[in-house]
């Protein structure tokens, strides 16, 4: 703000500048294993918040961020085509068509359209549903899962997406993310994967290696009945 208004001639100079910006500290993201999705979408039906469940399978299923899924409204769902369309995006690359696959799918053709909003809010007509963030909490707390934040199920999804093979541009894309340098942070889990295949060599046929203390003739004279031995000092052994 103040850059801005030095930049508009409302300020001499700028009295920030030379100031540090604090340090964010980085958290660590938590991704979902399958049984803690099945205990946490149970969890969800033991918590008093109505569409709670619905809104973590979305999710978990789309990438939508949160702000994205509760402003919701039955205009950017396209059940024919089966698409979701996200407009009132914060950024030019926000703004996306996302495809549903048949989780999401069924679920937006069950819910009751009581409202323009697909999430409406239980207490006040026309008013969007609350932020369900201590409803999550609690949820997390029933299922007995280590703790996880509403925003690592984004992070699920799209490692999800990049253990199952899908490129980095097509995830930046459902993600709506501006640059794939955000995106690009998601390939650890592909990384992650490739290490764990390499490493399975180091037990692959080790059975069938030879004895490295063991003389050359024995293993020579197997290659057939007649074959020539021949001396140490010719392989050079």
């Amino acid at each position: 703000m103040m850059t801005k208004a030095t930049e508009w001639n409302l300020l001499v100079d700028n009295p920030f500048t030379g100031v540090k910006l604090l340090e964010v500290p980085e958290t660590v993201e938590r991704i979902l294993k399958e049984d803690e999705e099945n205990k946490l979408i149970a969890a969800c039906d033991k918590v008093r918040a109505p569409h709670l469940r619905p809104i973590v399978l979305v999710v978990l299923n789309t990438g939508m961020r949160k702000g994205e899924i509760l402003s919701l409204g039955w205009s950017q769902v396209d059940l024919e085509n089966r698409l979701i369309s996200i407009i009132n995006a914060k950024t030019k690359s926000g703004k996306r068509k996302i495809p549903t696959n048949e989780t999401v799918f069924n679920l937006l053709s069950n819910l009751p359209r009581k409202s323009s909003l697909v999430f409406p809010s239980h207490r006040k007509e026309g008013a969007r549903f609350r932020d369900p963030k201590k409803a999550f909490a609690k949820a997390v707390r029933i299922a007995g899962i280590p703790h996880i934040r509403f925003h690592d199920l984004r992070h699920t999804f799209a490692t999800r997406l990049v253990r199952g093979g899908v490129d980095l541009i097509t995830i930046q894309h459902l993600l709506g993310h501006a640059n794939i340098a955000m995106t690009a942070r998601y390939a650890h889990s592909l990384a992650d994967d490739k290490i764990a295949a390499v490493r399975r060599l180091d037990f692959a046929g080790v059975s069938s290696l030879p004895d490295p203390k063991r003389t050359p003739e024995p293993i020579l004279n197997k290659v057939g009945e007649g074959a020539k031995v021949l001396p140490a000092m010719t392989l050079g052994l």
